[in-house]
């Protein structure tokens, strides 16, 4: 008799291939046969109706900070991730000497949107190396399997201090950090990751993230420190955040580069549609389809869902404090920006405000959206733009927005429509065999991003409402793909001897569930939180840790080191 036996689901295999009825077993965390099961199980699962898939992967999180006070890494097993993929864009807690912990916990404030009342208080920093960092989240537990970069501007300060952040590194100092690089890839690193995107900086004074001030010499530097493995992946935040085409694919070829110097894939975010680019895409994704070809092993991630920008005008944050306009309104007393919003002049000086995005704030007003009502005279307005809610009040678009702003006494949370929101390119994008789905941010941007459900997302929006994917082809862009892109081994397939990280979902419900905010980080800090439907169990190496749709808080996942 077999641990479990799940019975009668349509076996979507994460090859793409043709979806079939069968059933599935599993013993002592792996899966022992597809198809058909004669032999019972101690457990048995009736999935009639479900469809079975192997375990979701999430490329780029930042849950290096959240699994030491939520070792679920909530909510996404819900939404049926079983491996997380963690310290992207540079930004890790390892290495890190004593006296260089608040620099990075700023760090991850600013450009991470992560509370730093919540990392001082969460963060038990009984680390310094990042071989002990690996060890330090082993021994508490793992609600999901997890591969971790070493980031590089961690390791930029461990070798340089402050002057990290302040110019070029010594050949021996580039040597000091190749040797670091190594020894986390050594200790069970998936690689190393950075950041060149002018967006990564520390907003109280004005200092880059320390990564953007590598020359490309340190660069291909540490990508040659990767030559002596047979694993590994380098992740890079690029240059050009929203820049021409030309400038996209000039970065793109410095990265095949560092993936020739290296010998390995280096992977880029992200890469999505823009209003003001609509060839980027394509033409990003033909030509790494061309570098891979020739041996350059260049990936760019693709997302999934419109990138929506969340803030209110009640709480300092994230979305406003990283805005040259709004900054210094927020650092203002709550009263006097009540009073601002219904100030005439003020008026006047958003409405003068010149360029692309109106009031500082969106691309037009058709973009801006009320999300979360703050009071019971705007809940008509939820999920409505500006433009429609100026429509029902009878007013201009300026005065709409500033008149429910104040309605909700400055509670109520917008939402900006940034990238993303051309569904046929978005399509177009995802159907391209040169990138790779992700771009979740999980565990960062906590009250400001909320793309945690873009496995769910992917399947309820793509698949079912339009049509553009595959049921199998989806599955296969969130299991297979990115396992083979990342080397994570073993995962990604349902087959014999492959482990047993599975998610058994409902096609015809799954989807994400609304957005709400809740105040459960450390020190009481707020986040946004999106749960999903239809996903009915997930199983970890062979655990539970979603039972009926409810997470068990159960922790078999492990930290996969050197993908394995």
């Amino acid at each position: 008799m077999t641990d479990l036996v799940i019975r009668d689901a349509l076996l979507c295999d994460g090859s793409g291939r043709e979806a079939r009825r069968g059933d599935l077993a599993v013993e002592d965390g792996r899966i022992t046969a597809v198809g058909t099961v004669d032999g019972r199980g101690t457990t048995e699962l009736d999935a009639t109706g479900l469809a079975l898939a192997p375990g979701f992967i999430d490329l780029h999180t930042h849950y290096d900070c959240q699994l030491f006070w939520d070792p679920s890494a909530s909510p996404s097993p819900w939404h049926g991730v079983t491996t997380v993929v963690m310290g992207n864009c540079g930004f890790t807690v390892a290495p890190c000497r004593p006296e260089h912990r608040e620099t990075l916990m700023r760090l991850l404030q600013f450009v991470e949107g992560m509370p730093l009342e919540s990392l001082r208080a969460g963060l038990p920093w009984t680390w310094e190396d990042y071989p002990d960092y690996l060890s330090a989240l082993e021994s508490r537990g793992l609600g999901v399997n997890v591969a971790s970069f070493v980031g590089h501007s961690a390791v930029r300060v461990r070798v340089m201090g402050e002057a990290a952040t302040e110019r070029a590194a010594t050949a021996e100092e580039q040597a000091a950090m190749a040797a670091l690089v190594r020894e986390a890839v050594a200790a069970g690193a998936i690689g190393w990751s950075t950041s060149l995107s002018p967006t990564h900086f520390f907003a109280d004074d004005g200092k880059p993230a320390p990564s953007r001030a590598a020359s490309r010499e340190e660069l291909v530097t540490l990508a040659e420190s990767l030559r002596g493995f047979d694993r590994g992946v380098i992740e890079v935040a690029p240059q050009t955040v929203i820049g021409s085409v030309e400038d996209k694919l000039a970065d793109q070829e410095f990265f095949a580069e560092l993936a020739r110097a290296s010998g390995k894939t280096v992977s880029w975010a992200p890469l999505l549609a823009s209003p003001f680019l609509r060839d980027v895409g394509p033409r990003c994704l033909d030509a790494a389809a061309a570098l891979q070809r020739d041996g350059a092993m260049v990936v760019p991630q693709v997302g999934c869902r419109p990138l929506e920008l969340r803030f209110d005008f009640a709480t300092p944050g994230f979305g406003l404090d990283n805005n040259g306009f709004w900054r210094p309104i927020m650092a203002k007393p709550r009263a006097e920006r009540r009073r601002l919003f219904a100030d005439p002049d003020f008026r006047r000086e958003l409405g003068a405000i010149q360029g692309p995005f109106v009031a500082a704030l969106a691309q037009g007003w058709d973009r801006l959206v009320l999300r979360m009502p703050g009071s019971e005279r705007t809940t008509r307005f939820q999920d409505r733009s500006v433009v429609e809610i100026a429509a029902e009040r009878g007013t201009g678009v300026l005065d709409a927005f500033c008149d429910t702003v104040l309605d909700d006494d400055l509670e109520g949370q917008w939402g900006a429509l940034m990238l993303n929101f051309d569904e046929d390119a978005v399509a177009a994008m995802l159907r391209h065999p040169a990138g790779v789905v992700a771009l979740s941010d999980a565990g960062a941007h906590m009250d400001t991003l909320c793309d945690q459900g873009f496995t769910t997302y992917l399947l309820g929006h793509w698949v079912r409402e339009r049509g553009a994917l595959a049921l199998e082809e989806a599955v296969r862009l969130v299991t297979s793909v990115p396992a083979e892109r990342y080397g994570l081994a073993g995962r990604g397939r349902l087959a014999p001897g492959l482990a047993a990280d599975l998610v058994l979902f409902d096609p015809r419900r799954v989807g994400t569930s609304p957005t709400t905010m809740v105040y459960d980080l450390p020190r009481r800090q707020r986040r946004l939180l999106q749960g999903a439907e239809g996903i009915e169990h997930v199983l970890v190496n062979g655990v539970a840790v979603v039972e009926r749709g409810v997470p068990t808080g159960r922790r078999a996942g492990r930290v996969l080191r050197g993908g394995v």
